[in-house]
């Protein structure tokens, strides 16, 4: 036989071969794809720190279209605000009490 058909040949059966493996990597590469995603939007509904109630759906959805950096700023700024009133409270109870 002609050797350049039997290279030919040859190339057909390896990329037979390689469309086989790709074909059966494929499946397992998409299901990757969609955990990453899924882990990415519980990592931002985490990291806004929202608990989400029946009326906030759409605050929810809105803070998770939030680029990360707005969310991460927001996030400090609300738990410093938080912890200050929550210190503000102690010592005005501390003063009460010493009265």
């Amino acid at each position: 036989m002609n050797p350049k058909i039997v290279k030919v040949i040859q190339d057909i059966d390896k990329t037979c071969t390689k469309i086989s493996e790709l074909q059966a990597l494929l499946p397992q590469l998409e299901r990757k794809k969609i955990e990453l995603e899924n882990e990415e939007i519980i990592r931002r509904v985490r990291k806004a720190s929202i608990t989400a109630k029946l009326g906030d759906l759409e605050s929810v959805l809105e803070t998770i279209k939030q680029p990360e950096s707005s969310i991460t700023t927001t996030t400090i700024n609300e738990a410093d605000t938080s912890l200050l009133t929550r210190q503000d409270t102690q010592e005005s109870a501390e003063i009460t009490s010493k009265d």
